[in-house]
């Protein structure tokens, strides 16, 4: 394969400036030990801040990098990747490049591999679990469940996340090997145990834990690998019950976690592979658990179950297990649909008096089912509580509007922006105002609510939209206003045509206060507004000017040699 062309870009974009900063340090430091092509591979040993060094491995492909590991706590494309991939890019030379491994050990005798063996289990002793493991299904190893349920267990006892999803998609590959050579029951077996013994194991905080999800993602590929095992008249009815429990026990799981994804799609595999005799049991288990469910575990299990009755055609015992069993929200989109509109809004008003964003989202469903009446005297009622208004008045707005009312519209917007002025808001009178032949009367009106100083945001907003430069410019410029650092560069950027002095001044303004915050990239962050500066002298033939001011500004922070560097890269 042809390994493709890296740059020091490539690599930025894989990590933050940190990263990559503290990893060309390392690079430059020599931290990089014994680096080692094989084929489309790169691996080294980096020293780190522990006395051991960290295991380092790039994997490369025609497009750039293909996938990154690394033994450090961190985890992630740290700086010790940074630092390995510097070295392949600067140091190519100094690379040690050996043949693919299936021809390193097929030049080995059996003595030979053999002696191999025992001196990695010397150096790793805990890798003897992997001789006891039947790895191919047409090896001399008998096929022992508990060997694989030990390297499972293993594999779950480090801190690392990233290690441990690892080390179960090595067994996960290992099953796959055994599907496709023909022996399902060996594949389940192995799928099986990953998913049983890992979600007997799961505890709430290993979300966080497994942040990226990796070791969910290996659960899924077992729950895909089981669909497989469970075609009909492949397993027995035992096999089938181990089987079915641990994608149930998977489902439970994850509503319990709220919906995770927790091995997506086992859920899924439940209802299309169970048989009548095999779901009757699995509904038993379901139904005992809805037993004091409330709120989002309630709907998940209901729905499992009339998933299921709709899966077989029977919808009417699913509608009616939904009146029966489901959540107030369930039971009133249901209702909507049925037709039975009084009894939903009655449900409605008794249980999403306080959840604005139910109350539209029935609204809209009342809407889509033709009882556009009911729905606005629904969102009307809620809106007259008065504490949520400001939750309904856009979308009675938008209705009314809709329907060609716009006056009614108006109106409603108007009193939105009495209690809560909004930039959305203004847009929303501009536009219809505009429509109506009124703007020019209310545009003023408006604009005189608003206080200088608390709304200075708000007006900001307004000006800048409305390309008023100089209004942009006095409000950045009132003492006492709060404005956050992305209106100023907005302003700034306004400003450079009509105004460079006063986007000169800004950006000035911003590159100290960045340099005033320290850290390296406080200083890069400096350099881009340091780099506008210049570039705005030079059109105003001040290139004096420019080298007196940054003169200055080195001269005064000549001890922060990382704000130097920075400069220097940025070529100021």
């Amino acid at each position: 394969m042809k390994l493709p062309h890296l740059t020091e870009g490539d690599i930025r974009r894989y990590t933050d400036p940190g990263s990559f900063q503290r990893g060309y340090r390392y690079y430059l430091d020599g931290a990089i030990l014994d680096p080692v092509r094989q084929e489309n591979e790169l691996r080294a040993e980096c020293m780190g801040s522990q006395p051991l060094p960290y295991s380092v491995t790039v994997t490369l492909d025609e497009k750039g990098i293909a996938d990154y590991e690394c033994s450090c706590p961190r985890g992630g494309f740290c700086k010790h990747i940074v630092a390995l991939l510097l070295t392949w890019i600067y140091k190519p030379e100094s690379f040690r490049v050996i043949p693919p491994l299936d021809e390193l050990l097929a030049e080995r005798s059996r003595e030979e591999l053999i002696a191999l063996i025992k001196e990695m289990l010397a150096r790793q002793p805990d890798l003897v679990r992997l001789v006891e493991l039947p790895l191919q299904p047409s090896g001399t190893v008998a096929f022992e469940p508990e060997a694989f349920r030990r390297q499972i267990q293993y594999a779950l006892s480090r801190d690392s996340a990233e290690w441990a999803a690892r080390e179960l998609e090595r067994l996960l590959e290992t099953a796959n090997r055994y599907l496709e050579a023909g022996n399902p029951i060996a594949a389940g077996t192995i799928y099986h145990l990953i998913l049983s013994e890992t979600v007997r194991r799961y505890e709430d905080w290993w979300t966080q834990w497994d942040e990226d999800g990796e070791i969910s993602c290996v659960l899924g590929d077992c729950a895909e690998g089981l669909d497989r095992c469970l075609e009909p008249g492949v397993a027995g009815p035992e096999a089938r019950r181990q089987w079915l429990e641990a994608l149930l026990e998977a489902t439970l799981r994850d509503i319990e976690l709220g919906g995770i994804d927790l091995a997506w799609p086992a859920d899924e595999v439940l209802l299309r592979r169970a048989t009548d005799e095999e779901w009757e049991w699995i509904e038993e288990r379901v139904r005992r658990k809805i037993q004091g469910a409330r709120d989002w575990r309630r709907e998940s299990l209901v729905r499992f179950l009339a998933a299921r009755l709709e899966m077989k055609g029977r919808e009417d015992a699913a509608a009616a297990l939904l009146l029966e069993q489901g959540t107030p929200e369930q039971r009133a989109f249901l209702l909507v649909k049925l037709g039975r509109v009084e009894e939903a809004l009655e449900i409605a008003r008794q249980h999403f008096a306080n959840l604005p964003g139910l109350v539209l989202r029935l609204a809209d469903a009342l809407v889509e089912a033709g009882h556009q009446e009911e729905a606005v005297a629904y969102v009307a009622a809620e809106m007259s509580r008065g504490r949520l208004a400001w939750h309904y008045r856009p979308w009675l707005a938008r209705h009314f509007e809709k329907h060609g009312h716009q006056e009614a519209a108006l109106d409603i917007w108007r009193r939105q922006f009495g209690d809560f002025p909004g930039f959305d808001t203004y847009r929303e009178l501009r536009r219809l105002a505009t429509d109506l032949g009124i703007w020019e009367t209310l545009r003023p009106a408006l604009l005189a609510e608003l206080d200088p100083k608390r709304h200075a945001s708000l007006l900001l907003e307004i000006a800048l939209d409305e390309k008023d430069v100089a209004r942009a410019l006095e409000i950045a410029a009132t003492p006492g206003t709060w404005l956050d650092i992305d209106q100023f560069v907005r302003v700034a950027e306004a400003a450079e045509g009509e105004y460079p002095l006063k986007a000169l001044e800004i950006y000035r303004r911003l590159a100290e206060r960045a340099i005033a915050a320290r850290s390296r990239a406080n200083y890069q962050v400096a350099a881009g507004y340091l780099r506008r500066v210049r570039e705005l002298y030079r059109r105003l033939d001040e290139e004096e000017a420019w080298e007196a001011y940054i003169a200055r500004l080195r001269e005064e922070n000549k001890r922060l040699r990382a704000l130097q560097d920075e400069l220097n890269k940025a070529g100021l």
